[in-house]
């Protein structure tokens, strides 16, 4: 049967340092019998299969920006296209992203060769303009695109469902006036925290700039992921909780979130 609703896999919760507790950036929306991936770690469709997702199962992968801890399994998941027994696909797995995307699997394939070379009957690949916020269509969902402030290309991505569920996926980002019109009154807000507070990184967020921005944009529900180590052994709820009353999940890799 069908989900229909939209639950969120925190597939990996940490950052590019190595880390027993949480692996590197990956988020899965499992909704209306599709699956769409934000970002991909090194090691990423591992952990997919054991929530239970396959390679050939992927329907859409949205790269936030090109650091090497966002695309890291890029490589591999277009050499499992090739030659992984049991990749078969009515249609082809969809990879969108910001400006450079091509760029990178240029690179890739004057590294690799023929063996990152996509096949176009398998994947196609797609670049999203950073200027603007735009609004593409994956039926049945509409999928809203905002600049953060992070890499000069780097997107934020708002998934709203059939019935107006909506869940935003922030990316890598500081504090900005575009994630916050993005995310306005989202049901879940799925937002980058990588410093705790007073270690404050350019790029990233603190824990009382997450609940600043979360507030500002209304959102329903707010998930805090992308933790560097030192998050884990600091306080990251109190100074959220002091601007976002909200509910507040700090996830952990494996988590799932449904989006009501």
């Amino acid at each position: 049967m069908v989900a229909d609703y939209m639950e969120v896999v925190t597939i990996g919760t940490g950052t590019c340092v190595p880390s027993v507790r949480r692996a590197g950036p990956c988020q899965l929306l499992k909704a209306w019998g599709y699956n769409i991936v934000i970002d991909m770690a090194a090691g990423s469709l591992r952990r997919l299969v054991r929530a239970g997702v396959s390679q050939s199962d992927i329907d859409l992968i949205l790269f936030t920006h090109f650091h090497p801890d966002h695309t890291g399994e890029l490589l591999p998941f277009i050499f499992a296209s090739k030659y992984g027994p049991g990749f078969n696909r009515k249609r082809p797995v969809l990879i969108w992203g910001p400006e450079g995307l091509g760029g990178l699997l240029k690179g890739l394939v004057e590294a690799w060769g023929h063996w990152a070379e996509p096949e176009p009957e398998k994947i196609v690949f797609e670049e999203i303009p950073v200027g603007l916020m735009t609004n593409q269509q994956f039926p049945p969902f509409f999928i809203k695109t905002a600049h953060t402030q992070h890499t000069p290309y780097s997107l934020a991505y708002r998934i709203e469902g059939p019935d107006g569920t909506s869940v935003v996926f922030s990316g890598d980002t500081d504090f900005c006036d575009e994630l916050i019109e993005l995310s306005k009154q989202a049901d879940l807000l799925v937002l980058e925290c990588a410093a705790p507070e007073g270690k404050k990184v350019e790029g990233h967020m603190t824990p009382s700039e997450a609940g600043r921005l979360a507030a500002a944009a209304q959102v329903k529900r707010l998930v805090l992921t992308h933790f560097y180590p030192e998050c884990d052994k600091s306080d990251l709820l109190g100074p959220c909780r002091e601007y976002f009353k909200g509910p507040v999940i700090l996830a952990e890799d494996m988590m799932r979130v449904v989006v009501v």
